[in-house]
């Protein structure tokens, strides 16, 4: 890489996604959203999306939205195909899905991250994406940097949400 090389930064907000190359590093912090980065090794190129819900409004003509997992995966792999890439040649990495509020006995209602990881998952794999390595789960919230010149990704996790951990942490057990 030259001396004088600048990456262009870009972060995603919840619901964004975005395309780059080899000159981009895209940054997002998530809790219980997804974010998955794919990369294409040849071409170094690829995209990071950071989704809120598994699924969104099914009402006929509402259109794709980042926002929800069975929308932005199938944008992303139509911005791949409409460049003649194919998904199996992609490193695909998935973060994030924490449960946000572990201390709040509401079960399933607040289960948005397991949900999105589940649905993630499995909208992955029909598309035909093989994910290589993950960060999910938890309770912590993740910084994320998805370098495209290079495919690395970079994850840093805030401290842990539960009251347990926190009042360890301040006493120096963790």
């Amino acid at each position: 890489m030259p001396a004088d090389f600048t990456p262009k930064d870009l972060f995603l907000n919840p619901g964004e996604f975005a395309f780059g190359g080899p000159q981009m590093r895209i940054r997002t912090l998530l809790g219980s959203c997804v974010a998955v980065t794919f990369w294409h090794p040849i071409h170094r190129c690829g995209a990071m999306c950071h989704y809120l819900l598994p699924n969104g409004p099914s009402a006929p003509g509402t259109p794709p939205d980042g926002k929800y997992a069975q929308d932005v995966i199938q944008l992303i792999l139509a911005h791949f195909r409409r460049k003649r890439l194919r998904p199996d040649d992609f490193v695909v990495k998935m973060f994030g899905g924490s449960s946000m509020f572990p201390d709040l006995a509401l079960g399933e209602m607040l289960a948005i991250g397991a949900r999105n990881i589940h649905q993630g998952h499995i909208l992955l794999e029909e598309a035909g994406f093989k994910v290589a390595n993950s960060d999910l789960a938890g309770t912590n919230q993740r910084m994320v940097i998805f370098e495209l010149w290079s495919g690395d990704v970079w994850v840093r996790q805030g401290p842990p949400r539960d009251i347990e951990s926190r009042e360890d942490a301040r006493r120096g057990l963790r």
